[in-house]
C-alpha cells in the first residue's frame, strides 16, 4: 500500500437508506400504540353531539311514529290502545288515500319534470362564455335567498282571482281568468310552478357546474365533424352529465314527497282537495282539528317506506345509464 493511500482518512459507508425511515415508521407506530386509546376517546368525544342530535331528532321521532301508528288515538290524540296493523290495514283500503297518492304522484312528476327542463333550459346559455351571462347567472340564483313560505304568499297574491296580477294577465290574453287557485287541475300546476321556482337556482347551478366540466376538446371535435347544437346538446354534453342528472332526479324527487310549505301557502290543499299531497294530509290528520296521531303516524311510515323504494328504484334501474 502506497503512503498516499495510508494516509488517506477511512471512508464510511454511507449508512442504509432504510434505517431512518424504519427507525421512523418504528417511533410512529409506537406513537399511534401508545396514544390510540386517548385519540379514540377523543373521537367519540367529538361525535357525540352528532350522534345525540340524530338520536334526539331523527331516531326518536321516528321510533315514537313508529310506536303511535300502532296504537288507537282518543279525542285528545293520547294512545288508546294496542290496535296492530289494524290503522294501515285502514288507509290502505281507503279510497280517498288512495286519491291522496295518486295526486301525490302528479304533483311529484310535474315538479321534478319542470326543474329537469327548466334548469336544463337555462343552464345551457347560461354555461356559454359569453358577455353577461356571469349577471344572467347571479339573477338565475335569486330564488335560492328567498323562503318557501314568502315564495308561496307571493304567488298567491299574484295568483287571487280578479285581483291578482296573474290573474288578471290571462284574463287580458285569453278573456277568462285561468283559475289559478280555483281550477282542481290549474290549481296542480300552480304549486307545482312554484315549487319549481324555489328550487330552480339550486338545479341550474348543478347543471352549469356540469356543463362547465365536459372537456371542451370533446365539444369541439363534433362541432368539426359537423354536430349542430341539438346534437352536440343529445349526444355529447346530456350524457356526459347523467352523474348530475341522476343526483337532481333522486334528490328533488324526495324534496317533492315531502313538500309541505309551498302546498300550505299557495292552496292550501285545496280547491276541494285537489292538491292535497301525503305531506299535507298527515299534517291535517294531527294538527287539523281532529288530533288523529295514530292515523297521521301511520301515513308518515307508509311515506317514509315510499320514498326508500322510489330510491331503490331509482338507483336500480337508472344508475346503469349514468357515465362515471
Amino acid at each position: 500500500m502506497s503512503p498516499n493511500q495510508a494516509a488517506a482518512p477511512h471512508e464510511l459507508s454511507p449508512p442504509d437508506a432504510d434505517q431512518p425511515s424504519e427507525r421512523a415508521g418504528q417511533a410512529t407506530s409506537r406513537g399511534i400504540g401508545q396514544g390510540g386509546r386517548p385519540r379514540t376517546l377523543w373521537a367519540w368525544a367529538c361525535l357525540a353531539p352528532t350522534f345525540a342530535g340524530l338520536l334526539v331528532f331523527n331516531y326518536w321521532p321516528l321510533l315514537q311514529t313508529m310506536y303511535l301508528s300502532t296504537q288507537k288515538s282518543d279525542l285528545f290524540g293520547r294512545p288508546a290502545g294496542f290496535a296492530g296493523v289494524d290503522v294501515y290495514a285502514g288507509l290502505l283500503t281507503d279510497p280517498a288515500f288512495g286519491q291522496t297518492l295518486l295526486i301525490t304522484l302528479v304533483f311529484v312528476v310535474l315538479s321534478v319534470a319542470g326543474k329537469l327542463i327548466v334548469g336544463l333550459a337555462l343552464a345551457v346559455p347560461l354555461a356559454q362564455r359569453m358577455r353577461g351571462t356571469a349577471f344572467a347567472r347571479a339573477t338565475v340564483l335569486i330564488p335560492m335567498a328567498v323562503s318557501a313560505a314568502v315564495a308561496g304568499l307571493a304567488f298567491r297574491a299574484m295568483m287571487t282571482p280578479n285581483t291578482g296580477i296573474l290573474d288578471q294577465l290571462s284574463l287580458q290574453l285569453s278573456g277568462e281568468t285561468a283559475g289559478w287557485l280555483t281550477s282542481p287541475t290549474v290549481a296542480m300546476v300552480s304549486v307545482a310552478m312554484v315549487d319549481v321556482w324555489t328550487s330552480i337556482g339550486f338545479v341550474t347551478l348543478l347543471f352549469i357546474a356540469a356543463i362547465d366540466a365536459v372537456p371542451l376538446e370533446v365539444i369541439e371535435a363534433s362541432s368539426i365533424d359537423g354536430a349542430g347544437w341539438r346534437h352536440r346538446l343529445g349526444s355529447v354534453i346530456l350524457p356526459l352529465i347523467t352523474p348530475t342528472l341522476f343526483f337532481v332526479l333522486v334528490t328533488q324527487s324526495m324534496q317533492a314527497m315531502r313538500e309541505f310549505t309551498v302546498i300550505s301557502t299557495v292552496t292550501g290543499g285545496g280547491p276541494g282537495g285537489a292538491t292535497t299531497t301525503l305531506v299535507f294530509e298527515i299534517y291535517q290528520q294531527a294538527f287539523g282539528g281532529t288530533a288523529n296521531y295514530s292515523a297521521a303516524s301511520a301515513m308518515g311510515v307508509i311515506l317514509l317506506v315510499i320514498i326508500a323504494v322510489m330510491t331503490a328504484v331509482q338507483f336500480r334501474f337508472l344508475e346503469r345509464r349514468v357515465n362515471y
